[in-house]
This record gives structure tokens, C-alpha cells and sequence, in this order.
């Protein structure tokens, strides 16, 4: 069993916002003995400021001590939760400070001279999965929040991490369970009723049993089609950045391989300062396409292209295919792009030259005439097909778990109609689906694939 899922109950501390500039910072804590921590290192402004048991509160504190001492009686709000009922499974507290790096940093190792350690990445979010607080789409929600990089990805992190099909996957996953108690019951003490007796019951039972498994099929055909509708932002899907130097057709080309005016087109140069996603997806594979602003190799840094240039290679080095795009006429080479990430080569504007550049290799385009539109979407699919497969994403894991366990539910369902009816492969399907349904909200998972997924949150979260 991982370290990390040992001891739930251990002292720890971590920032819990991000170092910079800001209204507040909040360094949290948890675990046994924070009371006492929070006594050592604060001086509470009320009586009885951090009791064992009750309700959440809002505690004014100063800065006492060691900490006074150099930082003076700094006044702040402190939230406390205490006991079990706490969103870790026990107490926590939060000191809601002034926005100071330096400051942080001295309370954290305060406490951990005190008897603290620093919080693991995702440790807090751990806590409250364990203690069922949350769910695991809930949990992984909370990672998906933090890279979220559009107001589309955030909106649809939120969602998941307000519980929204967490919520309904546990009920489906309840109903199922009680279906197949009662199944079960039926094979254990069939012999004990008399033949007129179960002649009498067993259509109305099984009757009942068509119902209950219609009603989950359709319940998790609702949340298949609202992660399908959430992840439109498709912060789980491949990326594939159209990369070139600024007014060589980028922005068309994407218009065309998007099927639509996504992206603004202008006849001038930095039209694109940021960068613009759709979905596209072909023959069955589904992809993010990104338009960034074009990167003509300017080092000016005080002015907005540059500042443009700088975000566009941010986004290529998250770039799961590269589209190296360059104008047929412009004898200028691409612009330098990350060596590793696969990447197809396109000629833009291929109607206009008299003589386009040969490129051995290259796409030939013309979004005026269509000309290879449809070939470079081929080499699209074609590379997005030979990506590795990603990650356990909280979505990935929920399609997949909600496909399986409709597939079983269906043919518990079959199983169940008809002359020829056999109880314990109804028991068996529906206990399948249990099981998939239990993989996705984290109820039947192992602990090694718990701590890959929490490891990859940040400290403090």
C-alpha cells in the first residue's frame, strides 16, 4: 500500500493559493493536533477559539511567538472546522493572510517546526476522498479546475466538481446494488415457496426487475450525453496546434478544418494575439484544433505581439500534433517548433504563386479551391490515431466506466426476458456493473491507481 494512504490522520500543512500577487493567501492545515498547533503558533481574539467539536466558524487571530516576533501581531480570519464532520474527515483550518510569499513560507515552517509536515501534492483532496466527502470524479475535478486554460475548460471542471454526475452515478450505482440483493435473494430461497406460490410472484417480480433496469440504462444514457455535452471545451482531448509566422493563411486554414468563420481573418499581419480552439473530429477521432498568433522570432517585449508570441509557444509546447504551416510564396523558413511532437508540414495559399515552393513532404493547400483540406484532415487522424493512449483522466474513466456498465446492464436485462431466463447471469451481469460503476466514482479502486491520480494535484490542494 503507498505511503501516502497510511496515515490519514498525520499533522500536515501547505500553501493552499499560488505564490504571487494577490488579495489573499491561505495556508491550510490538517490532521491531529492542529488545535494545538494553531495554539502554539496564533493568539485567538476570542475564548475557546478552536473547540474539538460544532459547527465551522470564522476565528479573528494574530500572529504570537515566534512568528509575532517577527512580523508583529499580524490580525487575520482564521476557518476552522473541527472534528469529523470536517471536508478531510477531521479537523482543518484555513488562515485566510495577506498576500505574502514571505510570510507564507514562515507559518509553514513554523509549523512544521511544530510538529507539521508539508502536504504531499493532493493530499488534502485524498483526505476528502477517503473520508467520502467527494467522489473521484469530484476529486479529479479539483486538478482539472487548476488547468483549466479557457472559460470553457473551468466551466466544465466545475461541473464535475459540483458533483453533478458523481451524484448520479452513486444513485444508479445504489439501484443496481439493490436489484441484484434482491436477485440474489430469489436464487437463495426459491426453495422455499411452493411452485404455485413463485408461479404466482414471478411475473410481476420480474416484471419490476424490466423497470429498475430500464430506469439505470437511461439514467446513465443522461450522463453519457452531459459529459459529452461538458467536455465540448475538450480539455481531455489531443491538441493539434496550427503553428506558423504571422498573415500566411493560418487563420483561414483553420476556418476550413473547423467548418466555420471560428477564427478572425484579416489581409494583415497579428490578426491572431491569442489563440482560438475547436473540436473537430473525423471518421471517429475527435480532437482539439488550436489557432495561435503567429511567431515571427521578435524578442520586443514590451508589446503586444511579442506578448502574443510569447502565449503561442506556451501553447505549442502543450501540443499533441504539430501543424507546421508556412506560405507557398515566402521563402522564410517556419518558425523553430519542440523536437519530439509529431508533426505534419503544410503549404498554405497554394493558388496564389505561379510557382509554389516545393517541399517534399509538405500538404499542399488552398483554402480559396478546398485544394488538400481534406488530405491534411486525413494526416490529422492519422497522427492524433498514433498518440499514446492519455492518462486516467476523470473522463476518459467515466465514459469507458458508464459504456461497460450500460453493456452489462443490457444484458442483465436480456438475460432477464423470456422463457428461457437464468438468474445467475442476470446476478452476474449486474454485478459487473457494479463494479465499473464503483471504478468511476473510486468505491472499487486500487490503491496504487488512487495514488497516481492524486499525486498529480498540486501541494495544498
Amino acid at each position: 500500500m503507498p505511503a501516502r494512504l497510511v496515515h490519514p490522520t498525520e499533522l500536515i500543512v501547505a500553501p493552499a493559493t499560488v505564490a504571487g500577487s494577490g488579495a489573499r493567501a491561505i495556508v491550510r492545515l490538517s490532521g491531529e493536533g492542529v488545535a494545538r498547533l494553531l495554539g502554539d503558533l496564533l493568539v485567538p481574539l476570542v475564548d475557546d477559539a478552536f473547540p474539538a467539536a460544532g459547527p465551522p466558524r470564522c476565528i479573528a487571530a494574530r500572529l504570537g511567538g515566534e512568528l509575532a516576533a517577527i512580523w508583529g501581531p499580524l490580525a487575520f480570519d482564521v476557518l476552522w472546522w473541527p472534528g469529523p464532520a470536517g471536508p478531510t474527515g477531521g479537523p482543518l483550518a484555513e488562515l485566510q493572510l495577506p498576500a505574502s510569499g514571505p510570510l507564507v513560507d514562515a507559518i509553514v515552517a513554523a509549523a512544521c517546526g511544530h510538529g507539521a509536515r508539508l502536504a504531499r501534492g493532493g493530499e488534502f483532496s485524498l483526505r476528502s476522498f477517503l473520508a467520502g466527502r467527494i467522489d473521484l470524479v469530484q476529486a479529479e475535478a479539483v486538478l482539472a479546475v487548476v488547468d483549466a486554460r479557457t472559460p470553457a475548460e473551468l466551466a466544465a471542471a466545475l461541473d464535475r466538481m459540483a458533483g453533478g454526475a458523481g451524484r448520479r452515478l452513486h444513485a444508479v450505482r445504489e439501484q443496481v446494488l439493490d436489484t441484484l440483493a434482491d436477485i440474489e435473494a430469489v436464487i437463495d430461497f426459491s426453495d422455499e415457496h411452493s411452485p404455485d406460490h413463485v408461479a404466482a410472484a414471478d411475473a410481476a417480480f420480474w416484471q419490476a426487475i424490466d423497470g429498475r433496469l430500464t430506469t439505470a440504462m437511461r439514467a446513465l444514457d443522461e450522463v453519457a450525453a452531459h459529459v459529452a455535452t461538458r467536455d465540448v471545451a475538450a480539455g481531455d482531448l489531443p491538441r493539434v496546434v496550427l503553428v506558423g509566422r504571422p498573415n500566411i493563411g493560418k487563420s483561414s486554414l483553420f476556418n476550413a478544418l473547423a467548418g466555420g468563420p471560428a477564427a478572425l481573418v484579416a489581409d494583415e499581419a497579428g490578426t491572431t494575439r491569442d489563440w482560438i480552439g475547436a473540436r473537430i473530429e473525423t471518421a471517429g477521432t475527435a480532437a482539439l484544433l488550436v489557432d495561435l498568433a503567429g511567431i515571427d522570432g521578435g524578442d520586443d517585449a514590451g508589446t503586444v505581439v511579442a506578448a502574443a508570441a510569447r502565449a503561442a509557444a506556451a501553447e505549442t509546447a502543450r501540443a499533441d500534433v504539430i501543424v507546421v504551416c508556412r506560405d507557398a510564396c515566402d521563402p522564410r523558413e517556419a518558425p523553430q517548433v519542440p523536437p519530439g511532437t509529431p508533426r505534419i508540414d503544410v503549404l498554405t495559399r497554394c493558388d496564389r504563386g505561379p510557382a509554389p515552393l516545393s517541399r517534399s513532404g509538405a500538404i499542399m493547400t488552398s483554402c480559396h479551391d478546398r485544394r488538400g483540406i481534406d488530405d491534411l484532415r486525413g494526416a490529422i487522424v492519422a497522427e492524433v490515431g498514433r498518440l499514446a493512449a492519455r492518462g486516467p483522466t476523470a473522463t476518459v474513466r467515466m465514459r469507458v466506466g458508464v459504456n461497460e456498465a450500460r453493456t452489462e446492464i443490457s444484458q442483465a436485462r436480456a438475460a432477464a426476458i423470456g422463457a428461457g431466463r437464468d438468474e445467475a447471469l442476470v446476478a452476474g451481469h449486474l454485478g459487473r456493473a457494479v463494479a465499473a460503476l464503483g471504478v468511476i466514482t473510486g468505491r472499487d479502486m486500487g490503491n496504487d491507481l488512487l495514488d497516481r491520480i492524486f499525486e498529480r494535484h498540486c501541494i495544498g490542494k
